[in-house]
């Protein structure tokens, strides 16, 4: 029972997360992408590229959210020790990366391609870039100890 408890609140601080998350990417990012267009004429060409990667970022964030809940889902069921777990982490641990270096990307390409200064906004974007690499090397890190773990379960159901 305690299981169904803890995975319902994984799920309901998940389903938080994803919310806020998708609100900020593919809502508040558009309304604000829409302001600097018209405060920066001159940016005006940036407008789709820096939407769509804001977008890609919010989509490989999402994905990783997907991963999440499918994780939940098995600890309900009261399944946490499993490899299926341990490959999810191993998955959500990938797209904090890829989330990282899609960060690094926003933070430098408008300055080598275009040549167009971005300002302290690359300070945020570095930022978000570190947090997402910590992220993903704390999922890896968990996926390799649960592995371990699950190893461990199965030896010990084997000897008993």
């Amino acid at each position: 029972m305690e299981q169904k408890r803890v995975s319902a609140a994984l799920m309901a601080a998940g389903a938080l997360a994803a919310a806020g998350g998708a609100f900020v990417f593919f809502v508040y990012a558009p309304v604000l992408a829409g302001e600097c267009r018209s405060a920066y004429p001159e940016l005006s060409p940036l407008y789709w590229p820096g939407l769509a990667g804001v977008w890609l970022i919010g989509a490989v964030y999402l994905a990783a959210m997907a991963f999440y809940f499918r994780i939940v889902a098995r600890i309900g069921r009261d399944r946490s020790f499993c490899r299926a777990n341990a490959r999810e982490l191993g998955w959500i641990a990938r797209c904090m990366a890829a989330a990282g270096a899609l960060w690094l990307a926003a933070a430098f390409l408008p300055g080598a391609i275009w040549h167009v200064p971005i300002g302290p906004v690359w300070i945020v974007f570095l930022l978000a870039a570190m947090a997402s690499f910590a992220m993903g090397t704390l999922a890896w890190g968990l996926s390799r100890l649960l592995e371990r773990a699950v190893a461990l379960k199965e030896e010990n159901d084997m000897t008993i």
